[in-house]
């Protein structure tokens, strides 16, 4: 009666160890969009992304600054060019035929300027616009970067995520074998000491404790890496052990795959808006100027030598060597290279998102074949617990199908998480 008793109550006290290890993890405080906002809010290449988006939307001002804009300055010189042996005049603009000197023709014999200029470029809308447009391209390869950026710290955090959250999930059930492990030693000693269990299975259960905290050491050391990994990937700091909920991932339900495709495109833009800056140069360039100001070559009577002067300056090029045709071949050669990166990246998406598809259906299969196990082994248990107390079945066996039972347990957790990072593959491939 009193072994019956015993073993009745250390049934019900493994039992709820193992059937509520799912309660105890349950309770963790910290999810997957924790991390995720944390690495979008201290990702330097995100940071830099958004300063670089800036940088261009400056550059578009700048080309229409300098493009079509007038620029305005004030300039101001002196040039003293003196004669000697000219009759006491130091400077002069006719000095005498000995007098000692630069050629008048060369300096004018000095200068007085304090100028106003004014410059504008006329008729150069389609420079203007070729340089905007660059800016734009270049802010659109800014943006695709920085949501290509963000697609792979989703990706990269989830992994990580997923490999915490695993290996806290063996920690926990690590454990849960050594509690029962060492409940059942308590009441297994008692036994011993009444002569209804065996010394050796009291030793047993001793050595097979021993291991137990020898595997949760490690798992607890190896958690505490996975979650330092973790943090820095996230830009925190190191802390205490945090518990993680199970992510919860939905497979990305229409078929996509073209984010990835999107720099290629971008690049194609990038390649032929080059080629129409170039050919910019082609474009007749008819600049306006206008001065006004002081411009003396004598200081005497320099009050009257006020003035002001405008023209047009025009250029067009006729002949360099053929140089746009050149530039042309040059821009067709990169982009059939750029379709032939686009292509093949095509076709790797396309692979990738199939493998990932069939990932997801074997590990659901899979999950589905050892919850069935579970259900099977549940009965088993069941049967050896009426065995157990009818003297059929040793303490040993029993603990040995607790122990089979957990294993099924990691198993399950194993590919539960398999399936979470198949799933995490398949909508990263399916942008």
């Amino acid at each position: 009666m009193f072994h019956k008793k015993y073993f009745v109550w250390n049934i019900v006290l493994i039992s709820w160890i193992l059937f509520l290890t799912a309660a105890s993890i349950s309770n963790a405080q910290t999810d997957l969009s924790y991390y995720l906002n944390a690495a979008f809010k201290n990702s330097p290449a995100l940071k830099e992304s958004v300063g670089l988006i800036q940088i261009n939307e400056i550059e578009k001002k700048l080309a229409e600054s300098r493009y079509s804009l007038p620029q305005i300055s004030l300039t101001s010189n002196y040039l003293f060019a003196p004669f000697f042996n000219n009759n006491g005049k130091i400077i002069s603009a006719n000095p005498d035929p000995g007098a000692v000197g630069y050629d008048v023709g060369i300096t004018n014999g000095g200068l007085y300027s304090a100028q106003l200029n004014f410059e504008k470029n006329i008729f150069n809308g389609g420079l203007i616009d070729a340089y905007k447009n660059q800016s734009e391209i270049n802010i659109t390869a800014q943006k695709n970067s920085s949501e290509l950026i963000r697609h792979n710290i989703i990706k990269d955090v989830t992994d990580q995520y997923i490999n915490a959250y695993q290996a806290q999930q063996m920690l926990l059930l690590s454990k849960s074998v050594r509690e029962s492990l060492e409940n059942q030693e308590k009441l297994t000693e008692e036994l011993v000491n009444k002569g209804l269990s065996k010394q050796s299975e009291l030793l047993l259960l001793r050595i097979e404790i021993q291991n137990q905290h020898i595997q949760s050491d490690q798992l607890d050391g190896e958690v505490k890496k996975i979650l330092a990994e973790l943090n820095t990937l996230c830009g925190l700091k190191d802390s205490a052990d945090t518990g993680l909920k199970k992510a919860e991932l939905e497979i990305e339900s229409k078929t996509r795959g073209t984010g990835f495709l999107k720099q290629f495109e971008n690049d194609s833009l990038l390649v032929e808006n080059q080629q129409s800056v170039f050919e910019t140069k082609y474009l007749p360039q008819v600049n306006l100027f206008f001065n006004t100001g002081l411009n003396a070559v004598e200081i005497e009577g320099i009050q009257k030598k006020l003035g002001l002067s405008a023209g047009i300056n025009f250029s067009l090029p006729i002949y360099d060597g053929d140089q746009k045709n050149l530039t042309k071949q040059q821009t067709e050669i990169s982009l059939k290279s750029i379709h032939s990166y686009k292509e093949n990246q095509r076709l790797a998406i396309s692979n990738r998102i199939r493998d990932s598809k069939i990932q997801i259906e074997l590990n659901r299969k899979n999950l589905q074949n050892i919850k069935t196990q579970m259900e099977q082994y549940d009965q088993a248990l069941k049967l050896a617990q009426a065995e157990l107390n009818r003297g059929q079945f040793t303490v040993i066996e029993y603990i040995t199908m607790i122990r089979n039972y957990l294993e099924l347990k990691k198993n399950l957790v194993t590919t539960e998480c398999s399936l979470l990072f198949a799933i995490n593959q398949y909508n990263y491939w399916n942008w």
